[in-house]
């Protein structure tokens, strides 16, 4: 791995290479779902006073891969490159709630085999028709509001972004504190929707 440079050496400790600096520059920068978020979450943060994430789906794996703070960020758990859960949190529900019947069902049934992820799935809900009816719900909505769901203390207020009429993931609104007013929550889900929608609609003018 220090060869391909993963890794390097210093003082006899392994630390990240060059060639991982390297992809994630081209990652920050090339990427271009990342690139059309990027002014739309600034806004966001500035607009709300919280930390606001974008997170994609691969394959099975949650990931939040851009990371916009009006002030201090907000520490996180899963922060930027982390695998999330597939059944906790805002990003989770809002995903599901908008994927395709059949997959769903696949990834639920997968789930309740893996200790992994058993009690979370079962907590969305304890068989096959309360889960559905739980992620009809968010999506009638069109959001989910997690609170303390992934990290105590803190909200996630997370709506669906969209490619050529596929889910692809979420933007999400973040604040340090549980305890919203509920009008205040209300506000800010339907900025990020509003963001959601827009981020959406320059995804598909980038693949037309």
């Amino acid at each position: 791995m220090v060869e391909a440079g993963l890794l390097s050496r210093l003082a006899g400790r392994y630390r990240l290479g060059m060639k991982i600096i390297e992809l994630e520059y081209l990652i920050s920068t090339g990427d271009p779902i990342i690139a059309a978020a990027g002014g739309l979450m600034a806004d966001l943060a500035r607009g709300t006073g919280g930390d606001v994430l974008l997170c994609n789906m691969y394959d099975r794996t949650l990931v939040n891969v851009a990371h916009v703070a009006a002030g201090k960020p907000i520490p996180l758990r899963y922060s930027k490159g982390l695998p999330m859960p597939l059944f906790r949190g805002s990003q989770a529900h809002v995903v599901l709630a908008f994927m395709e019947r059949r997959r769903l069902k696949r990834l639920y049934e997968a789930a309740l085999q893996d200790p992994a992820s058993r009690d979370d799935a079962l907590r969305m809900g304890a068989d096959w028709a309360a889960f559905s009816r739980r992620l009809r719900q968010v999506r009638k909505q069109g959001h989910y509001v997690s609170r303390g769901e992934l990290d105590p203390g803190v909200t996630g207020i997370a709506a669906p972004v969209f490619g050529d009429g596929e889910i692809l993931g979420s933007l999400v609104i973040v604040h340090g504190r549980a305890g919203m007013a509920e009008a205040e929550e209300a506000e800010f889900a339907k900025l990020a929707m509003a963001a959601a929608r827009r981020l959406s609609d320059r995804i598909q003018g980038i693949a037309a």
